[in-house]
């Protein structure tokens, strides 16, 4: 949910930025749509990675012996490995989950906007 809100916001600013009145609604170009759901996504994905991996932690094998709960997870990689141990793997995460978000959002808006321009 985080991600569309940024995306939305940032689409406006960015509309706002290229002197469109607030309000009203700009069309912005591919690589302005680009930047804002990469953005998105890359502001989304690191606030929530670390919920990525004691997500993880606890779907491996015999885990629930060494992580009883969710927050006896956070609290021994905390103990443990400390900050790294919470966004440890995030670069390949990034790498992987940044494109295909902006592809995936610049895809919707254009395939919403060729539907509207045929009156769909």
């Amino acid at each position: 949910a985080l991600q569309f809100v940024l995306y939305e916001h940032l689409k406006k600013w960015v509309s706002t930025s290229n002197g469109v009145p607030e309000g009203q609604k700009g069309d912005l170009r591919s690589h302005e749509l680009l930047g804002a759901a990469a953005v998105s996504k890359f502001i989304a994905s690191v606030a929530t990675y670390p919920h990525e991996v004691i997500r993880t932690r606890m779907r491996e094998r015999n885990s629930a012996a060494v992580y009883p709960t969710a927050l006896a997870c956070v609290r021994r990689v905390w103990a443990e490995e400390g900050l790294r141990g919470m966004y440890g793997g995030m670069v390949p995460h990034l790498m992987r989950v940044v494109p295909n978000t902006a592809i995936i959002f610049i895809t919707y808006e254009f395939v919403s906007k060729w539907l509207e321009n045929h009156n769909w």
